[in-house]
């Protein structure tokens, strides 16, 4: 069980099982590589439904093609989401995290339930809009958490 240390003075002390800023960013740069991967799919298939319905180049494709081909960009921001908030319930990592051998758990050291996971997934937005300063806050917080796992009362530890 991984308990949280409170800040003495100001100063914070992760816990010896806090992962470290460093591999959390490892892990964020992988689940970036991963979702952008699904979003070159999902640009790709609407590229494609758009040059079948202009027949290869034949006739210019209908007007309709191209919504068809924005939902399928619009698509990816249900699928990111969907991403870290079902495998985060389901493992405790996404898979950037299992990369790099940290997982995502409560104070208690349990399992998110799909709430906390969908909280978390949302305060990501909320972390990374104003230049990512919701991510510096882990420099300043014990245990190493970011605005997102305060939000969605979540801690990210090293695998033992």
């Amino acid at each position: 069980m991984v308990k949280p240390e409170a800040d003495t003075f100001g100063v914070s002390s992760p816990s010896p099982a806090c992962a470290g800023f460093e591999v959390r960013v490892v892990a964020f740069l992988l689940d970036i590589v991963v979702l952008v991967s699904i979003l070159v799919l999902l640009v790709a298939a609407g590229g494609l439904q758009a040059l079948i319905r202009g027949k290869f180049g034949d006739v210019d494709p209908p007007d309709s093609a191209f919504y068809v081909w924005a939902g399928f960009i619009l698509a990816f921001i249900p699928i990111s989401a969907l991403y870290h908030t079902l495998l985060l319930v389901w493992r405790g990592q996404t898979l950037g995290k299992i990369a790099v051998h940290i997982r995502v758990v409560r104070p208690d050291g349990g399992k998110l339930t799909l709430g906390q996971s969908f909280v978390r997934s949302l305060g990501y937005a909320i972390s990374a809009l104003p230049l990512f300063l919701g991510f510096l806050v882990a420099f300043k917080s014990a245990n190493r958490r970011t605005l997102h796992d305060m939000i969605a009362g979540t801690m990210v530890v090293r695998e033992s």
